[in-house]
Parts: structure tokens; C-alpha cells; sequence
């Protein structure tokens, strides 16, 4: 005989036998149930699932086959047959529930770059926003006030860390994260110390308001350097000290990601998590106060401060959800983890347009010296054409004809 043809016995008889083994645990399945009256008998359809005795008039379902022609099924999910009155099974057998698990790992793959696409446009459309905010507090000298200055290192903590993300996505990969070498270590660090920078400068808004509604206006005792301190300084250290445990207990993959039962990330959440919480505080307390004392003032400066509150109100609920978010397991239903990947995407990759709209763009201040700026330049652009026209008219023919007559008569 042929080796092909020997090969096709074999085939017939090992699949003859599987069939045999399959019938016999049916029957066993079948002889558990306890079934009194008219059934159906026990039976393994050509795909290999098994349809236990069953009583008549019923829709039976079984689990999806794990594995069948080479391709796996995802077995939460089930298949039914209808057991008629006569005691006989349908002929039809709905497998529509089940799945293809390597179509799901391409659903999955598909949303997976799409949220990819979301967090690159959302990055740029923000960094775009915050350079133009950048520019503008920079630009604009005659509202550089200690609150302002807050309000220009915030965006530009957001900056750098929107910068150093654009790093991180053009430099890893697989290969990189596997070498571990120093610099991607060193990326690593850098983008996670302007993320603490982030939370501690929202920290520093804070204050500032706590201290300018709560403390009775006391705002005069604050100094810049007391903020600079705050949020570029003091994560520092923290971050050096999340390095050191990473280096001596999760040191791999360029310190991306953490080691089951390792514990080092929090060196630096922790901080970020207490400075949330606090900030918490300071608002639902400038909120009591404004409600109960303010309401009735209606000076310049209380209306900034309102201000001011409302975009911290819109914008601190904004950092701590996304930010509370990567503690949240979506669990393993399909929907909820597509709602977790894009929500997610949205609030991480346009934090910073939304820091710029608010704390610049919509901020009063701004918006009237930028319309100073803009009718000062009118105003300018305007008497130099008058000058440029008036020194572009030729003298008059008239005035020439005078002057060469007077002159004439004096001779």
C-alpha cells in the first residue's frame, strides 16, 4: 500500500475512534440526568458536540466547540438545538453564536490601532494648543501675575510630557524594550517625571486658590519660587527614587510595565494619588466658601477667582478620572473593554488642549490683552498707511502754477 494511502487509514481509524470516545462520553453525560417521559436520546453531531438525553419540546444548549478544522472557538458562548415532541432532534443545529477567537484577536487588534490613531491626533491637536498658549503667556507681559505664572508652568509641564510621549511612541519597540538599554530607561524616566509634574502643578493651582478664597486673600505671602519648588522640584526626587527600585527590582523592558508582585510604580503614584485627593479637599472647600461668602461680590478680581475655580472644577475631575482609570479593570466582556480602550484614549491624549482652553484661551485676562494687542496694531497699521498715502500724493497742479506765478512777479 501507498504511504498516502496508509496515511488516510490511519486518518479514518483515529478519527472513527475519537467518534467512538465522543459517543461514550455523551452517553455518560446522558446517564447523569435524571429524565422521566418522552426524550431524546443521547447524540454526537458531525462537528463532535454532544447532545445529552434531553426532554421533548425543549431548546437545548451546549457550549461551543473549543476547537474544530484547525481553528479555536471561544467557548463562553453557546450552541442550540431544538428537541421535538416526537423525540427526535432537529436537523439544524444553530452554531451562529460561535465565534472564531482569531476573528475576536482582530477586532481586537483593529480597535487597538484605532485608539492609536486617537491618541496621536489627540496628542498633536493638544500640543498644538499648548505651544499657542505658551506663546501667548509669554508674549503678553502686562497680565504676568503669580497666578498667570502658575497657569504658564502648568502648560508647560504639559508640553515636555506631550514631547517626551511623542518619544516614547517613535522610539520603542519590541526590540528596544527587550535590549533594555540605558537610554529608553532614560525616556522612560523623563516621561514619567513630567507626568508627576502635571498632577503637582494642578496641585499648585490648588493652593493658590485655596489660599486666595479660603485664607482670606492672603495671596500676598505666596512667592513664585514657593511654586517652582512645588512642581518642577519636588518630583524629582521621587522619580529618582521609583528609578533606583526599578533598577534593583524590575529592570527590564525599559521600565515599562511592572512585575507581578512588584510594587515600585507606586513610589511615584502614590504621591500623584495624595496630591488628587488633596486637591479634592482644597476645592470642595473654595466651592463652600464662594457659595456662602462671595455670592454677592461682584468685584473684578472675585470674578477671576470664580474663574479660575470653574476651570480647576472642569479640569482636576478631568486629570484624576483619566489617571483613576489605569487602576480600573474593564473585566473581560468584549464591549466594556472597547468603551475602556477609546474613553481612555479621548481623556489621555486631549488633557493638554483642554488645559490650554481653559486656562488660556477662555481666560479673561488673555482675551482682553490679546484685544488690546489687536487694536493697538489696527491702530498703528492704520496712521502709517494714512502717512504712506499722504506722502505718495503729488503736489497739485494748481499749487505749482501759484508757486511758479508768485515767483515770476517777484523778479
Amino acid at each position: 500500500m501507498e504511504p498516502r494511502g496508509m496515511l488516510q487509514v490511519i486518518l479514518f481509524w483515529f478519527n472513527l475512534a475519537a467518534a467512538s470516545i465522543g459517543d461514550e462520553q455523551c452517553r455518560n453525560i446522558s446517564s447523569a440526568n435524571n429524565i422521566t417521559g418522552p426524550q431524546c436520546n443521547a447524540l454526537v453531531d458531525l462537528i463532535g458536540t454532544c447532545w445529552p438525553r434531553s426532554p421533548v419540546g425543549q431548546l437545548i444548549a451546549r457550549p461551543c466547540p473549543e476547537y474544530f478544522s484547525g481553528v479555536r472557538y471561544n467557548t463562553s458562548n453557546n450552541v442550540y438545538r431544538e428537541c421535538f415532541a416526537n423525540g427526535t432532534w432537529a436537523a439544524r443545529v444553530n452554531y451562529s453564536q460561535c465565534q472564531e477567537i482569531l476573528h475576536e484577536e482582530k477586532r481586537s487588534k483593529l480597535h487597538y490601532h484605532i485608539a492609536v490613531v486617537i491618541n496621536y491626533l489627540g496628542h498633536c491637536i493638544s500640543l498644538g494648543a499648548l505651544l499657542a498658549a505658551f506663546v501667548l503667556f509669554m508674549r503678553l507681559r502686562s497680565i504676568r501675575c503669580l497666578r498667570n505664572i502658575i497657569h504658564w508652568n502648568l502648560i508647560t509641564a504639559f508640553i515636555l510630557r506631550n514631547a517626551t510621549w511623542f518619544v516614547v511612541q517613535l522610539t520603542m519597540n519590541p526590540e528596544v524594550h527587550e535590549s533594555n538599554v540605558l537610554w529608553c530607561r532614560l525616556v522612560t524616566a523623563a516621561y514619567n517625571y513630567f507626568h508627576v509634574t502635571n498632577f503637582f502643578w494642578m496641585f499648585g493651582e490648588g493652593c493658590y486658590l485655596h489660599t486666595a478664597i479660603v485664607l482670606t486673600y492672603s495671596t500676598d505671602k505666596l512667592r513664585k519660587w514657593m511654586f517652582i519648588c512645588l512642581g518642577w522640584c519636588i518630583p524629582f526626587p521621587i522619580i529618582v527614587a521609583w528609578a533606583i527600585g526599578k533598577l534593583y527590582y524590575d529592570n527590564e523592558k525599559c521600565w515599562f510595565g511592572k512585575r507581578a508582585g512588584v510594587f515600585t510604580d507606586y513610589i511615584y503614584q502614590g504621591p500623584m494619588i495624595l496630591v488628587l485627593l488633596i486637591n479634592f479637599i482644597f476645592l470642595f472647600n473654595i466651592v463652600r466658601i464662594l457659595m456662602t461668602k462671595l455670592r454677592a461680590s461682584t468685584t473684578s478680581e472675585t470674578i477671576q477667582y470664580r474663574k479660575a475655580v470653574k476651570a480647576t472644577l472642569v479640569l482636576l475631575p478631568l486629570l484624576g478620572i483619566t489617571y483613576m482609570l489605569f487602576f480600573v479593570n474593564p473585566g473581560e466582556d468584549e464591549i466594556s473593554r472597547i468603551v475602556f480602550i477609546y474613553f481612555n484614549s479621548l481623556l489621555e491624549s486631549f488633557q493638554g488642549f483642554f488645559v490650554s482652553v481653559f486656562y488660556c484661551f477662555l481666560n479673561s485676562e488673555v482675551r482682553s490683552a490679546v484685544r488690546k494687542r489687536w487694536h493697538r496694531w489696527q491702530d498703528k497699521h492704520s496712521i502709517r498707511a494714512r502717512v504712506a498715502r499722504a506722502m505718495s500724493i503729488p503736489t497739485s497742479p494748481t499749487r505749482v502754477s501759484f508757486h511758479s506765478i508768485k515767483q515770476s512777479t517777484a523778479l
